[in-house]
């Protein structure tokens, strides 16, 4: 039993992992203060990932460098400072280490001993109040790091260092609330990280797209989630005109931007968690070759009849927990639409945790979807509210097919 004080105990007067073969350890949330050198000498040749997370470590234990085949670990949410990540043990582990997580609020500036790191491809930094990164932040393993995450800290801006990251693919750049719409002015040449495809500015006080994001010519997917977006501009969406994925959840959006037609690679879209209230026609005819439209946690009391006619690639409509009570007619349009450009198609539509009323005015949804029974392979989500039932089952229902014909779609 190696779990909490128990642990504390064997670790104080014996070896804990005598007996132990494993290629993962877990030791996080145990209020680990220090490990004595040998501790981990039973597992020099096969321990490969080691999380200490969560404990009161205030340095780098001496006892990381007796493991040879080390490639992940972290020391997250421990007392560790900058001036204690001890360079014997990351000279010793830079062989090995792919994967490295750290951070603690007495991280006031960048460590330097992460240069013998030169196997490192992915980073994770998850608080520190450095207020600045030198341009050569990264050195040591800027050719080989594949993502970077920074997250909560007290930066100003985007550190120019992340440019050198020749082959970088994914930077999550989240909750650094210091940064806002003058710290995205990084200065960065199109051209370069041209393996770059995933970004994510999550809570990073924004008002608007950067448009540094225009100098990545492959990126695919955008996270802006909670920021402060209630105005999209049309020239600001031109930044991340090549983009597949974007999402902007909970950002005081009120209206599905009409900047967006710019994006006519978008197939993705989540809008869930603002304040909209109402989809008209326009509002989602520029999502023309969008495939999963989201918009869930909104407080819709309005959908117009034709507002999807125009989403020829549509497969997946998520509508959860938005104030419906019955199943908005614009499905109607929508499927008959869908079948005049394609033969077959998948469509799932998500009504989940919503009060939607099953009674015999959903006969025109049963009508449309037997209708086109041969085109479509569709799923609807959700329970019915007024009874015990899944509007799925509902829909399949004998009670419903006796139910005359609903004229409430008609147009």
């Amino acid at each position: 039993d190696i779990i909490g004080g128990n642990f504390r105990n064997a670790i104080k007067f014996g070896n804990p992992f005598a007996n132990l073969q494993t290629e993962e350890l877990i030791l996080k949330d145990m209020n680990i203060v220090s490990i004595p050198d040998p501790a981990f000498l039973p597992l020099k040749l096969v321990l490969k990932k080691l999380d200490l997370s969560n404990n009161f470590l205030t340095t780098l234990p001496l006892a990381l460098k007796e493991l040879d085949v080390l490639e992940s670990l972290d020391v997250s949410n421990n007392v560790i400072d900058d001036k204690n990540f001890t360079e014997i043990v990351l000279r010793k582990l830079g062989a090995t280490l792919t994967s490295f997580t750290f951070g603690s609020l007495d991280i006031n500036n960048w460590p330097n001993t992460l240069k013998h790191l030169q196997m490192l491809q992915n980073l994770n930094v998850t608080k520190a109040a450095i207020r600045f990164m030198p341009q050569d932040a990264f050195y040591g393993f800027s050719g080989t790091l594949l993502t970077l995450s920074l997250e909560n800290t007290a930066l100003n801006s985007v550190p120019l260092a992340v440019a050198r990251l020749t082959f970088l693919q994914s930077f999550n750049f989240d909750h650094n609330e210091n940064v806002g719409d003058y710290g995205m002015n990084v200065p960065l040449l199109r051209g370069m990280m041209n393996y770059l495809t995933n970004i994510s500015f999550q809570d990073d006080s924004l008002k608007t797209f950067p448009s540094a994001l225009q100098a990545f010519a492959n990126l695919k997917s955008v996270s802006m989630d909670e920021n402060m977006l209630e105005f999209v501009s049309d020239n600001a969406a031109t930044s991340v005109r090549q983009i597949e994925n974007l999402s902007m959840r909970n950002s005081s959006i009120s209206r599905i931007p009409q900047a967006l037609a710019d994006l006519t690679s978008l197939k993705s879209i989540d809008l869930s968690d603002n304040r909209i209230h109402s989809i008209d026609i326009e509002d989602v005819r520029i999502l023309h070759s969008v495939k999963e439209i989201k918009l869930n946690n909104n407080p819709i009391l309005y959908i117009s009849n034709h507002a999807f006619d125009s989403t020829e690639n549509l497969e997946r409509l998520e509508l959860k927990n938005t104030n419906l009570k019955q199943v908005p007619c614009a499905l109607k349009f929508a499927i008959e639409n869908l079948t005049r450009v394609k033969n077959v198609f998948p469509l799932t539509v998500d009504l989940s945790e919503n009060k939607i009323e099953c009674t015999c005015e959903l006969k025109w949804l049963s009508d449309t979807l037997y209708a086109h029974r041969n085109n479509i392979n569709w799923t609807v989500l959700g329970n019915c509210e007024t009874i015990v039932s899944s509007i799925d089952s509902y829909l399949k229902s004998v009670t419903l097919g006796d139910c005359p014909t609903s004229t409430i779609c008609n147009s």
